[in-house]
């Protein structure tokens, strides 16, 4: 992509500066990203508009333009960058897991994580997608990924006998959607003290994993 940036003389007349590098615009690129999901975070995705990013970046709406070409291809590409982090995490639990008991766990405290150390991104990806943006990034199997993954371990341990499932599937529907409610309860409600996020989380998933146990099984 070629952006071409002017400096403007004293005198009012203009010249060109070097087109930025590569690295220059992918680095503006997520400055953009994370000034997007600020306003979401903050007001909701409803608010969010081209021209008032641009704005809060100092930027006029054309040369916004140039980056995203319209607020869909901001979002996906926001969604697409954020889901590769997440992946990129349970890829390293995958690829070394042994136990799928313990696998599934690490894999919620990552996802756990995730959300709690960025809550702009958290909403912008999780809680503000009930228009149909994110349906072309949930069809690629790239960024379902980390899902597979959690239902791969699931079926792992039903599979050892260490839990016992009718259908891992579900099951993991059940542990994902256990934690992600706690997250999301922690990031959105100030006035409740859930005190040690990481602590909680890491109950909450104890309790979920018990509850999956053969009858009589040791903890």
């Amino acid at each position: 992509m070629f952006i071409e940036r002017v400096i403007f003389l004293e005198n009012g007349d203009t010249m060109p500066r070097p087109a930025l590098t590569e690295d220059e615009i992918e680095t503006f690129r997520k400055t953009i990203m994370t000034a997007a999901a600020r306003i979401v975070g903050r007001d909701g995705l409803g608010q969010l508009s081209m021209r008032g990013l641009a704005d809060s970046l100092g930027l006029t709406a054309g040369a916004l333009y140039r980056y995203y070409p319209s607020k869909q291809d901001l979002l996906l590409a926001f969604f697409a960058d954020s889901l590769a982090e997440l992946r990129r995490r349970f890829d390293q639990i995958h690829r070394s897991a042994e136990d799928p008991l313990a696998a599934i766990r690490s894999m919620m405290i990552a996802y756990a994580r995730f959300g709690f150390e960025d809550r702009d991104r958290f909403r912008m990806i999780f809680l503000e997608n009930d228009q149909g943006i994110t349906a072309p990034v949930t069809e690629d199997e790239q960024a379902m990924r980390p899902y597979r993954q959690l239902t791969e371990q699931v079926t792992r341990a039903n599979a050892m006998g260490l839990i016992v499932s009718a259908n891992t599937e579900r099951t993991t529907q059940i542990i994902w959607g256990g934690v992600h409610g706690l997250v999301t309860l922690s990031s959105t409600f100030d006035n409740l003290d859930f005190g040690n996020a990481d602590q909680l989380v890491g109950e909450m998933i104890d309790l979920l994993i018990s509850g999956l146990r053969p009858q009589g099984a040791t903890q």
